[in-house]
C-alpha cells in the first residue's frame, strides 16, 4: 500500500493506516524534536502531542500527497511553541548522518559549529535544520513552513552567510 493510499485509509478513520503512516516516520520526527529541544523526555512529549494532532485533524488534509509535510508542520510549530514557552536556549546536536561529518571537522570546530547554529535566529536556524539535518529540498521546506519559495531561498543564503561571518570569527573557516 502506498503513502496516498494509507493516508485516505488514515482520513475515513482506519487506525491501521494512520499507525502505519506514523510507524515509518517516527523516527525522524524524533530526531527533529530532538535537534529543537535537546532533550530525550521532552522531544519524547513533542512526539506525542504531534501525533495527537495529526490523528485528531487528518480529516482536514486535502492532498494525501503532502502528508510529510503536514506531519512535519506539525512537528515543528509544537517544537517551537514548546521553546518558546520554556524559554530555553538549545543547542543543536550534530548527527552522525549529517554532511558536515564528512569535512574531518576536529571535535573543537564540530562544537563551534553547534554553536554558531544555536546562536542563529529561529527561521533562520529551522531553514538549516530542515535543509542540512532533515535533508529535505528547498521545495519540501517551501511547502512545509507555507513560505515563498523565494522566502525559503534568502533565509537560508541569510542562514549560511551568519554561519560563515560567525566562524570566521573563530577561525573555523
Amino acid at each position: 500500500m502506498d503513502l496516498e493510499e494509507k493516508v485516505l485509509k488514515a482520513k475515513k478513520g482506519d487506525d491501521n493506516a494512520f499507525y502505519e503512516l506514523i510507524s515509518e516516520r517516527k523516527e525522524m520526527l524524533y530526531r527533529t524534536a530532538y535537534t529543537y529541544v535537546k532533550n530525550k523526555d521532552e522531544a519524547l512529549d513533542i512526539l506525542d502531542e504531534t501525533i495527537y494532532k495529526a490523528y485528531i485533524s487528518i480529516k482536514k488534509l486535502k492532498d494525501p500527497r503532502f502528508f510529510n509535510t503536514y506531519l512535519t508542520r506539525i512537528l515543528i510549530n509544537i517544537s517551537l511553541d514548546h521553546i518558546r514557552k520554556n524559554k530555553k536556549i538549545n543547542v543543536v546536536e550534530l548527527k552522525d548522518n549529517i554532511p558536515i561529518e564528512k569535512a574531518n571537522l576536529s571535535f573543537e570546530e564540530k562544537h563551534d559549529l553547534k554553536e554558531a547554529v544555536n546562536k542563529l535566529d529561529e527561521k533562520y536556524k529551522t531553514v538549516i535544520i530542515l535543509k542540512y539535518f532533515q535533508d529535505m529540498t528547498i521545495q519540501e521546506i517551501s511547502d512545509t513552513l507555507s513560505c515563498p519559495l523565494g522566502t525559503i531561498k534568502s533565509q537560508l543564503h541569510k542562514a549560511l552567510k551568519l554561519l560563515k561571518i560567525d566562524l570566521k570569527e573563530g577561525e573555523l573557516i
